[in-house]
């Protein structure tokens, strides 16, 4: 149980679409292949995006994710409307600088740059929640994806340079 009750979904086909256009721009950076929208991903992760939001910011991390997932959360206060879902991919993306592609090995400041274009996931779940609080306008946006990336010995098959 968290601090205070969990923000509403604020997850909507457009939410979607743009997110899953951000992302997928990236990932053929990368030359890796688009991502799917799967129905049962999507539901996980509303239902992520709302439990963690019932701690302050990012406070929950990836507490209880479910094995075989991988996930991208991201967390921010806005002034008009909630954040969209090319902000929270950019801010993953933007890990890219930490990446080391000689050593091609995960480290802490890429792992959502580096899960963002792991070839081998293939299909994605988004969710967004998203309400005023003490902070403002408060939105969390999370990314569910599998198979799941950030598998130790297979970065360099699975993040390529851009």
């Amino acid at each position: 149980m968290g601090v205070r009750p969990a923000l509403p979904d604020s997850t909507t086909d457009a939410f979607v679409a743009e997110a899953l256009a951000a992302a997928n721009a990236y990932r053929d950076k990368h030359h890796a292949p688009p991502l799917t929208v799967d129905p049962e991903l999507t539901e996980y992760a509303k239902s992520r995006a709302a439990s963690r939001s019932e701690f302050k910011e990012l406070d929950a991390g990836h507490t209880g994710l479910r094995d075989q997932t991988g996930e991208n959360i991201y967390w921010g206060v806005e002034t008009e409307a909630p954040a969209k879902g090319s902000a929270a991919v950019d801010e993953w993306y933007g890990e890219v600088k930490y990446y080391d592609f000689n050593k091609a090995e995960f480290t802490p400041q890429s792992g959502h740059f580096t899960q963002l274009v792991w070839k081998a996931s293939t299909k994605v779940g988004i969710g967004r929640v998203s309400g005023q609080t003490s902070e403002g306008l408060e939105t969390y946006i999370v990314f569910v994806f599998e198979p799941r990336g950030n598998m130790k010995g297979s970065f360099a098959a699975n993040v390529l340079p851009a």
